[in-house]
């Protein structure tokens, strides 16, 4: 095996791949400015292409959908340094145990998507409330008594499943903006933000069963896949709205179609949706299409968080490639603490 390049200044020609789209290319000039080849993939590659394209590369700028495995990352630890995800989600798009196992650094953008994710989320919660896409085009409601009339959100009670940036900034919004009762369930207690923001912590089971609308915003794990299962559905009550832009998988596709069935879950919104080859999600598409209310994972794609992440992981590039580490690496590679030079520090501080 060849030695793959040490950390210092670029080598003219070495090149840094980019993938998914969105990315304003004048955001990548620092790195072409140092030496560095920039290639761009217009569209997400599978497992053979992007094992091709990764050949050579130093660097690998992961901004679609794409899967970075194993198999592909070891095809490219000769010359793959860092691969620099846009956003936090990434346990399920690169194989980081792998990378560490190959001493190829990962990092991740936290905190660039958090304004743009928290307030596509309450919006979605207010739509979802209001059910405002069944009237869209509807001169009249129709509504035949007072039952069906929407109720105002600080009427509602909402839980949040996931008390991170993203949950606190949504449980922010809620008790600031509309004085909405807010509880939430967080794998350990946020005791400080409960007295600052009037929130109560209910331990999971119970939180559905308190909430109307119920929020999922857990990152997608092991530990996190399938978390609302038939367990947590069942105990919701009937006509509950699930908001879940977090990632599909966090919630059990089958659980929520025996939800709808039974009337417990009334409207279920999502911000991705799960694949072509789930039989539970054709099933939820073909019988409840009227309440599902799905986007395709644009939460976090505004202009001002796209070009945020990008700036942030161009950092994280040169700082890899200079330095050997970056402040926002995710894995468990051995490393040293990463610091940044005093010319940067005096700098940042102008």
């Amino acid at each position: 095996m060849k030695p793959r390049p040490a950390a210092g200044a670029a080598r003219r020609g070495e090149t840094i791949l980019v993938t998914g789209t969105g990315i304003d290319l004048t955001l990548l000039e620092p790195l072409e400015r140092q030496g560095y080849t920039v290639r761009r993939l217009p569209s997400m590659p599978d497992e053979d292409k992007l094992i091709r394209e990764m050949q050579g590369a130093v660097a690998y700028l992961h901004g679609g959908e794409e899967r970075a495995t194993a198999s592909a990352l070891e095809e490219a630890q000769e010359t793959l340094r860092v691969v620099a995800f846009l956003g936090v989600g990434y346990e399920n798009f690169v194989d980081v145990a792998a990378a560490d196992r190959l001493d190829i650094a990962v990092t991740s953008t936290p905190g660039a998507a958090t304004d743009a994710v928290a307030a596509f989320t309450v919006a979605q919660i207010i739509n979802a409330n209001w059910r405002i896409p069944q009237y869209l085009g509807n001169h009249f409601p129709g509504w035949q008594g007072p039952k069906e009339l929407p109720r105002e959100l600080a009427a509602r009670t909402i839980g949040i499943v996931g008390l991170g940036a993203i949950g606190t900034r949504i449980a922010e919004i809620l008790r600031r903006g509309f004085d909405v009762p807010v509880a939430y369930y967080n794998r350990t207690r946020k005791e400080a933000l409960e007295r600052e923001l009037k929130i109560s912590f209910l331990p999971l089971h119970e939180l559905a069963e308190h909430s109307d609308i119920l929020v999922v915003m857990v990152p997608e794990t092991e530990k996190t896949r399938s978390m609302i299962d038939a367990g947590v559905i069942t105990r919701m009550r009937p006509g509950t709205v699930l908001v879940n832009t977090a990632r599909p998988a966090v919630v059990d596709p089958m659980a929520l179609y025996d939800g709808m069935v039974e009337g417990r879950v009334g409207l279920a919104v999502f911000d991705g949706f799960y694949g072509p080859d789930s039989r539970a999600a054709a099933r939820l598409l073909a019988e409840f299409g009227q309440q599902l209310l799905v986007t395709g994972h644009i939460a976090s794609h505004t202009r001002e968080t796209m070009d945020r992440m990008v700036r942030q992981a161009v950092r994280s590039i040169e700082n890899v490639l200079t330095y050997g580490s970056d402040e926002h690496e995710v894995g468990s590679r051995p490393r040293p603490r990463f610091r940044y030079p005093e010319e940067k520090i005096r700098h940042a501080e102008r």
